[in-house]
């Protein structure tokens, strides 16, 4: 076997998996190309550098929320929008707004609804006010954004900042929650009250003790829930109503006479 030979084979297995490599890497790249990008707070600023010169290429991103109904409308035809602007430097994105409080407070100068779209271009940004058809959303991103005004890219938010955005946005989804459930809880304490005054005209005591049972029955975590609520008021009041009442241990200010 002539001298060499082993290291000209491990060359070719070399280059063999070099080749293999650049192919899978351009087979993911085909893959990803024409897809929406998800952007987070994590990721919004290391993807788009909307601040930092946007060498990125153009972004233009939606801003959205799941429960909003023109956002899903839309949800087709920016996808097709990232189709279509594949290879022309346009990157079609979004950005879910109810889980990336940090990003939609940095931009809430403009983020006034859903979906709210933003085009970063030209180290400035631009927001969408026209139609949302296709040709429209194309021509927008790539030509008539011209037309409309240019604005300076906030910086990214700081710490305090974003762990402010997070702690607003938590706190409002519990305020959200708890007026969501105090309406079902009333309006269900409302149609109970109403059964059990027809049980008390109809058959008395017996008639009120049953549909209270059955009340009760029905929805034993709400009307568990207010028994706790009203026991921990009650022995509130009785320990404040004790320290209000209780009466003051007069001490004795003149020095005691010696026999």
């Amino acid at each position: 076997q002539p001298l060499g030979t082993p290291h000209r084979a491990m060359m070719r297995r070399s280059r063999v998996a070099a080749l293999a490599l650049v192919v899978l890497f351009a087979v993911a790249g085909a893959t990803a190309q024409g897809e929406v990008v998800t952007l987070t707070d994590a990721t919004f600023e290391h993807a788009t550098q909307a601040s930092s010169g946007q060498t990125t290429g153009v972004f233009f991103v939606k801003f959205y929320a799941p429960w909003c109904g023109h956002c899903r409308a839309m949800a087709a035809t920016w996808s097709e929008l990232a189709a279509e602007l594949d290879g022309t430097g346009v990157v079609i994105a979004d950005l879910d707004a109810t889980q990336n409080p940090a990003t939609t407070d940095r931009f809430n100068a403009h983020v006034k609804g859903f979906p709210t779209l933003l085009l970063f271009r030209d180290k400035k940004v631009f927001k969408h006010a026209g139609a949302r058809d296709l040709e429209s959303l194309k021509r927008f991103a790539t030509v008539s954004y011209v037309d409309s005004t240019g604005h300076d890219v906030p910086p990214p938010p700081g710490a305090f900042a974003t762990y402010f955005s997070v702690f607003t946005k938590t706190l409002a989804v519990i305020i959200i929650d708890t007026h969501q459930a105090f309406q079902g809880a009333m309006a269900t304490a409302s149609k109970d009250f109403g059964s059990v005054s027809g049980g008390w005209r109809e058959r008395g005591v017996g008639g009120f003790t049953a549909t209270a049972k059955t009340a009760a029955a029905a929805s034993p975590r709400m009307y568990g829930t207010a028994m706790l609520l009203v026991c921990v008021v009650g022995i509130c009041f009785a320990i404040l109503l004790a320290l209000v009442t209780a009466p003051t241990r007069k001490h004795a200010t003149g020095d005691k006479k010696n026999d």
